[in-house]
């Protein structure tokens, strides 16, 4: 089922799972949830599902939740395993290759995130994914929690979970603090892997370093393409969080001087340079109240150098679904309790170390 094959039906309004997001960790929630038996109704405020956002790196743990979810042969078809870590100097030098296995949890993948988006979005049932909602408010009401939207309507739910980024309604139910603009905005480009030197296969990760100045290169759809990120400073935000864009004159101009064989890889971009900021929020304490919770970057944003931000909500959409199955739909309190126990050390863990970020030379990027 593509993106593009969802249709509009009457949204329900009183339901036993409320997921408000879309994106990846929304979409895991209810793939996991189905697969336990319990109905998931997912609300997104964009009016169609797009293909954003660039290369993630998908560890053995999520693999195993994706096999155990019946869509692992989608991702294989897609991910790339990585084989290791080639450092070079600027020139192009190698400087040595490091095991792609940096966490110590096996494998790794590389893979698009709208192609781990749309194997989550087959796992759904259709109907029951509901686009157009914007989602201004959630509250507690008695036994339910209860979502409101801009249009007005309210949805009534059992377990009313917040899946809505970085930018989070929902966290506000539980905790207004201030979202962090960390003054760093990464920059990702595609390019075709034939564009790549016959002496560097496209099945792991390469990195350029110079100073504070650092390229990677990730394999992408079954090594047809290849992903170029970069981190760049700005001190004020890109006007969208995921399709402001930056000339491909500025990125030239930041590696000037660097490996010819890397240039040309820029200069061969098919996509437009997408230039998404990085903000971030401190840990909480609380993710949940009696009926509404939090998932993904919603209870905690990583910044990307950790390589987390999917995984740990796919890994969070596994452990809710545990934690509601069996009886837990009976006592729902406990049972989210019972996930943030299970969640929270490890995630807030991951979330203040991936702040650790180097220096990096300013530049002024684009719109």
């Amino acid at each position: 089922m593509s993106e593009s094959n969802i249709t509009e039906i009457s949204v329900p309004l009183e339901v036993d799972v409320a997921i408000v997001g879309a994106g990846i960790g929304g979409l895991a929630a209810a793939v996991a949830l189905r697969q336990v038996g319990i109905t998931a109704h997912v609300y997104e405020r964009t009016k169609a599902l797009q293909a954003i956002g660039g290369a993630v790196v998908i560890r053995e743990p999520s693999v195993r939740l994706f096999e155990q979810w019946g869509v692992a042969d989608r991702f294989y078809a897609e991910a790339v395993q990585l084989q290791g870590i080639d450092v070079r100097d600027s020139e192009g030098t190698p400087i040595g290759t490091i095991a792609a296995d940096l966490t110590g949890e096996g494998n790794a993948y590389s893979v698009h995130r709208a192609d781990v988006h749309a194997l989550l979005l087959s796992g759904v049932d259709q109907q029951c994914v509901h686009l157009g909602m914007t989602s201004v408010e959630a509250f507690e009401d008695g036994d339910r929690g209860v979502v409101r939207f801009a249009d007005g309507r309210q949805v009534r739910a059992k377990v009313v979970i917040g899946a809505d980024g970085i930018k989070s309604v929902v966290r506000k139910s539980i905790d207004n603090d201030a979202l962090i603009f960390s003054k760093l905005v990464v920059l990702r480009g595609l390019a075709p892997s034939a564009a790549m030197p016959e002496d560097m296969p496209n099945d792991r990760l390469y990195s350029w370093e110079k100073d504070s100045r650092q390229m990677l290169l990730l394999p992408l759809r079954g090594g047809n393409e290849v992903a170029m990120d970069t981190i760049m400073v700005r001190d004020t935000p890109p006007q969208d969080l995921w399709t402001s864009e930056v000339p491909t004159s500025e990125l030239l101009d930041y590696f000037q001087g660097f490996d010819p064989d890397m240039i040309k890889l820029i200069e061969a971009g098919t996509v437009p340079v997408r230039a998404n900021p990085v903000y971030e929020r401190e840990p909480i304490a609380i993710w949940s109240t009696a009926h509404i919770t939090l998932l993904g970057d919603a209870a905690h944003p990583m910044a990307p150098r950790a390589g987390q931000g999917a995984n740990q909500a796919i890994q969070d959409a596994g452990a809710l679904a545990r934690a509601l199955s069996g009886d837990g739909m009976t006592n729902i309190p406990d049972a989210l309790r019972r996930y943030h126990e299970e969640r929270a050390p490890l995630t807030k863990k991951m979330q203040l170390a991936s702040r650790s970020s180097p220096a990096i030379k300013p530049l002024p990027v684009g719109k």
